[in-house]
């Protein structure tokens, strides 16, 4: 099979976000990149005309720019997004990319991966930088250069088992995947689309692993999600009901919220991608998908309560947890951000500080733009081990 791919972004009301995320794409040269296929959703009218501007101008005919028929909610959008990438270009591989984020010079070695076994979807990882009191810091992820196989058993028992915030970057959901366009049937076939549910990414993740046995992993972070500040998935996490998540509710509607998870309607943590693995298990039954476990589910969802700004939105969530037999424990940060010891908290005040914790490196820097500045030029040197994604029982291929 000859590849080529078509990467989707998709973005709403963010054009200097997408032109971002167009220009880290743009020089890279190799063939097998056949397009990049912007679908622009914004309804204010200068991203409107900012994003199409920029794409009309482009002297790259790889890019094209497409518009939905009208505003669509973000699943909606990603879906027909997905269906018209299809249509439009003869793609063999799709890959779906935030329009908050940068894309690192290594993305080909991504293709040579998918050739390896170009049936199966390739997941990789991805670096972070997140606003915290003080500093932006960057997360980098340790990486092998490995491929790996990895089965779908293995990857819902780990789900099922309160493992999502720890792996989600190990499971095919979308944003982290290159996606052959016979998995995308294969999954459009058995639910009738390919994402349209809440959270787009892993509704299909979860049911990518429903249809097929197994999937590869390419252990290397090759890109850098930022801009956080704009993001619906961290006003879900923040409990913050303005900003992108307020456009996020009003376009989906009246519609019931997170309503097959465990605990319905929390918006906690990765309850949102619990309720899609629920969503999947309505379907697949008990033999294919198990049920949650309450316990580490619990323990899970925990982790995000240092996301919720709002002291009164963190205790209620704190209340409902333990309503639900959660013990108050010490809760996790999905990634911990060390604290100075208190004879270096000068280090506050200088440009930057930085620690090793959990095999990331974690570094703060004054704005956002100096840490994806910083993301961007330095990288961890390759490691030795697969220690990250070793919980998924992965089985080298080289």
């Amino acid at each position: 099979m000859t590849l080529s791919v078509a990467i989707v972004i998709p973005t709403r009301n963010r054009a200097d976000l997408a032109i971002e995320a167009i220009r880290s794409l743009l020089p890279i040269a190799d063939g097998r990149l056949g397009r990049i296929v912007v679908s622009n959703n914004s309804s204010e009218p200068d991203h409107v005309r900012r994003l199409t501007d920029y794409c009309e101008r482009s002297l790259d005919k790889r890019l094209l720019h497409i518009r939905p028929p009208g505003p669509l909610g973000m699943a909606e959008h990603w879906d027909w997004a997905i269906g018209q990438a299809l249509e439009l270009t003869e793609a063999t591989h799709l890959a779906l990319h935030y329009d908050r984020r940068v894309s690192k010079p290594e993305l080909p070695s991504l293709f040579d991966a998918a050739e390896e076994r170009p049936g199966l979807p390739v997941t990789y990882l991805l670096d972070t930088v997140h606003p915290r009191p003080t500093r932006f810091f960057v997360h980098q992820m340790p990486w092998t250069g490995g491929l790996y196989e990895i089965r779908t058993e293995r990857a819902v028992k780990l789900a099922a088992s309160g493992r999502l915030t720890d792996l989600w970057q190990v499971f095919p959901v979308l944003v982290n995947c290159l996606t052959p366009r016979s998995a995308l049937d294969r999954v459009r076939d058995r639910f009738g689309d390919y994402c349209a549910s809440t959270s787009p990414e892993s509704c299909f993740g979860f049911r990518y692993c429903a249809v097929a046995d197994s999937y590869l992993h390419f252990d290397r972070a090759l890109g850098i999600h930022y801009g956080s500040e704009r993001s619906n998935g961290m006003g879900y996490l923040r409990g913050d009901s303005s900003g992108a998540f307020a456009d996020f509710t009003r376009l989906r509607g009246a519609r019931p919220w997170l309503e097959a998870a465990p605990i319905p309607g929390l918006s906690l943590g990765q309850n949102s991608f619990y309720h899609e693995y629920e969503m999947v298990r309505r379907t697949t039954g008990d033999a294919a998908f198990p049920p949650i476990e309450m316990a580490p589910y619990l323990r899970d969802l925990a982790r995000g309560l240092h996301w919720i700004a709002d002291p009164a939105r963190r205790s209620e969530a704190r209340e409902t947890l333990a309503r639900n037999g959660w013990r108050d424990e010490d809760d996790l940060e999905p990634w911990a951000v060390p604290r100075p010891p208190a004879a270096k908290l000068d280090l506050l005040r200088a440009d930057y500080w930085s620690v090793r914790a959990d095999d990331l490196y974690t570094i703060g820097l004054k704005s956002e733009a100096r840490a994806l500045r910083h993301a961007r030029r330095h990288r961890l040197a390759e490691s030795t081990n697969a220690d990250f994604i070793a919980p998924l029982e992965p089985v080298r291929l080289r």
